[in-house]
């Protein structure tokens, strides 16, 4: 009797948030539901499956439903999870407890993995009995469920991280975009691999397992985390007290991220996968760092001055706001440049920059219009960004095929970053040289709008530095950064 009186549902070395987070999330009439259906279904595939040997059209329905469940279903479970905590103000409740920005939203994500991985332990036996009927790659198959899930998870993060904005509409938006689009490119996959006899939807996930090799996996696994880390480190940066230093944590991880990519690049074969990667990352890290509010806590700046000239250096880097973010994507765009002319050749190096350029140009439109005054930074930035990649460069779009079918260089694309890359696409091989130098030209005006406006929001919190140094200097003079 008293065995069973010391049994209890979760150890107390697990975070709270996570215990009550995972409690609540099991005892939800939707993840029963979900693994009562799941499991009815993959019953009847799977006796299919075996009447019919594993045909290709079983197969899919499996793989599709696991899909569904783990990359769909479940990462939604997290799409109001902060902005219900928010509307009802429960989240200063939670501060109460001494739980940081970071493990409430830690807490929130693991909740759902943990749900995830579940289910995906759940399906196994299924996976082995299909295997028991023939035809099937059992570490293939064990490889691709993992992808799943770990797609799920990631797929999760992101959207937990944008669960910390209000509106709701913004939230649909950004979700349901792309879960659109990626719904019109799988099922347009799907009927081309039909149809022609390609690849089926399984060896999708089990590529790296099977033609990428350890390294690819590796590498997979690795900018999953990363994506992980970058989305709960954004979503605890909006709900993070004003005197927080986690840009010092998550800018130091991207950066030694972005130079661990550089070092791979240079000690392996793989420089240009590791150069596109670096480029891919930067766009997300730029948007981070540049949608932070300047802070006005003179302790956030005492912890900088207190560790003598090597922390005055770091604070330009590090020190929370967009002023010191516009600084720290510079050096890092820098390195992404290096990386890339390293491998590639100029033309390349100069779309590293105007990409680079499309970010700061859209930071200076919410600096200059009356945007810069929200309490968020990211509402307006997201706005903006739709505004320009989904809407106008789709107009613009279809607006250069008519001049491209003609053989005519678009020059009108130096216009906008974000119009450079399809416009260099599309042009003559005569004019690249040309339109690319025009378009670099033209980038330059937006980082230098960024950097008027740094100053004069650099110069607005000069008090809160001045007090910061008096914090840890006292009378003993120096001047402040």
């Amino acid at each position: 009797m008293s065995a069973a009186l010391s049994i209890s549902d979760f150890s107390d070395r697990l975070s709270p948030m996570v215990v009550k987070e995972l409690r609540q999330g099991l005892r939800t009439r939707l993840f029963g539901g979900v693994l009562l259906t799941l499991h009815l279904m993959l019953v009847l595939l799977t006796l299919l499956s075996g009447g019919a040997e594993n045909a290709d059209v079983v197969s899919g329905w499996f793989d599709g439903i696991i899909t569904l469940v783990l990359c769909i279903i479940m990462p939604l479970r997290g799409f109001s999870a902060v902005a219900d905590e928010l509307k009802s103000g429960t989240l200063d409740m939670l501060a109460l407890t001494r739980l940081s920005a970071g493990r409430i939203i830690f807490g929130k994500w693991a909740a759902i993995a943990s749900q995830s991985l579940l289910l995906m332990l759940s399906i196994l036996p299924y996976v082995v009995a299909r295997f028991v009927f023939g035809g099937l790659d059992l570490f293939g198959e064990i490889a691709a469920l993992f992808y799943k899930w770990l797609a799920g998870v990631v797929i999760a993060a992101v959207i937990v991280a944008l669960s910390t904005q209000r509106q709701f509409w913004l939230r649909a938006v950004v979700v349901f975009l792309p879960l659109l689009i990626g719904g019109c490119g799988a099922a347009s996959f799907l009927m081309v691999s039909r149809m022609g006899g390609g690849m089926p939807p399984g060896s999708v996930f089990s590529f790296f397992t099977k033609s990428g090799g350890g390294s690819s996996a590796l590498l997979v696994v690795g900018m999953a985390a990363w994506v992980i880390f970058f989305s709960l480190s954004l979503a605890a940066t909006r709900i993070a007290p004003t005197a927080s230093l986690l840009s010092v944590v998550k800018r130091s991880v991207h950066l030694i991220m972005i130079l661990s990519l550089m070092l791979l690049g240079w000690l392996t074969d793989s420089g240009a996968a590791m150069a596109m990667t670096s480029s891919s990352m930067l766009p997300l890290i730029m948007i981070d760092a540049l949608t932070e509010r300047v802070n006005e806590v003179p302790s956030v700046y005492a912890a900088f001055y207190q560790r003598g000239r090597l922390g005055r250096v770091a604070l330009w880097l590090l020190a929370p706001g967009w002023v010191t973010g516009f600084v720290y994507t510079v050096v890092l765009m820098g390195l992404v440049a290096l990386q890339t002319g390293w491998v590639f050749s100029g033309p390349e190096t100069q779309l590293v920059v105007v990409s680079a350029a499309g970010t700061w140009m859209i930071a200076a439109w919410v600096q200059l219009f009356s945007t810069r005054k929200s309490r968020d930074l990211l509402p307006p930035f997201i706005i903006f960004w739709l505004l320009v990649n989904v809407l106008i460069a789709t107009l613009g779009s279809l607006l250069m095929i008519p001049l491209a079918m003609k053989s005519t260089t678009v020059w009108l694309t130096c216009a906008l970053p974000q119009f450079m890359p399809r416009g260099y696409a599309m042009a003559q091989a005569g004019d690249k040289a040309a339109l690319l130098n025009l378009g670099m030209l033209s980038a330059c005006i937006w980082p230098a709008v960024l950097l008027i406006a740094a100053v004069f929001a650099w110069r607005r919190v000069r008090a809160a530095r001045q007090e910061g140094w008096r914090m840890t200097h006292g009378d003993r003079g120096g001047t402040t950064v």
